[in-house]
């Protein structure tokens, strides 16, 4: 069972941000803190303690009686990222969806403002972010019109992830889009699915999210055979999605995906020898 603060009531809110949490102690302040300092007020925050071991929910419920736009879920059993953000979703009210994983952090204090203007009274389905990596690379990726094409966001876009983007969440409920729970590499078909029911879009040429990439303990920091597993079942799923709708776009992300599993079965096997 979850648990979750239901005094919180948040009607006619322009965002929602959605903040998943496993075992982030370290970083969970300053994400929640990054979107709380926005200058646009206009937005919920929904945080999901996916059944975190550390101090993680100790610090979301100290944090949580500072403000009163804070919706706050806990989980007694850890389901991984997709059944968090799934759960958000069921409970968001917000105008738009956007992801922010608790180790990541907004750029600034004024990304929500610049969306909220950039959107302006349009039902666009989904706004393309930019972003800055950080932590083991230092890149800046900033989205153009040659990489919001379809085919470059579904196959070739080099960080394929649901938080560079703003959903429409109207967009998401009509098209029942929603994340495979208990797997790794959620986003896959989550992007697949709504970038190609997607009829418009819009392009926020700014930095939107600071990504940390290669932290200690994060899924893409171990390969295991869990990763080689959950690449082939999203594999399965885009392959049963091709028999009923077959097109360029589904083959391309397949291929892709086939050379991450060879590359991470790769990787699985390495370290298993290396324990040995």
């Amino acid at each position: 069972m979850d648990n979750m603060n239901p005094e919180v009531t948040t009607p006619n809110k322009r965002f929602s941000v959605i903040i998943p949490a496993y075992n982030i102690e370290e970083y969970i302040e300053r994400a929640i803190k990054s979107v709380e300092n926005q200058t646009y007020k206009n937005f919920e925050i929904i945080v999901v303690n996916d059944a975190s071991t550390d101090k993680t929910g100790q610090i979301i419920k100290e944090i949580n009686k500072l403000y009163d736009n804070i919706i706050y879920i806990e989980r007694e059993v850890n389901k991984r990222l997709g059944a968090s953000r799934n759960i958000a979703l069921d409970v968001a009210t917000g105008e738009y969806i956007v992801f922010l994983d608790g180790d990541d952090y907004l750029s600034n204090n004024y990304v929500l403002e610049k969306l909220d203007k950039l959107i302006n009274e349009d039902k666009t389905d989904v706004v393309y972010l930019g972003f800055k990596i950080e932590g083991n690379k230092n890149e800046l990726v900033i989205p153009t019109q040659e990489t919001c094409t379809k085919m470059y966001k579904i196959a070739k876009d080099e960080y394929p992830n649901v938080w560079s983007k703003c959903w429409n969440r109207e967009f998401l409920e009509k098209n029942q889009i929603r994340f495979p729970e208990e797997r790794l590499y959620e986003d896959v078909l989550f992007i697949y699915k709504s970038i190609m029911n997607s009829k418009t879009y819009k392009i926020a040429d700014f930095m939107t999210h600071n990504y940390v990439r290669g932290r200690k303990g994060s899924i893409t920091t171990k390969i295991t055979l869990k990763n080689v597993e959950d690449t082939i079942n999203n594999l399965k799923d885009l392959e049963e999605i091709r028999e009923k709708e077959p097109s360029e776009e589904i083959n391309a992300v397949i291929e892709r995906e086939v050379i991450k599993c060879k590359k991470r079965l790769d990787q699985a096997v390495e370290a298993i020898f290396d324990k040995e």
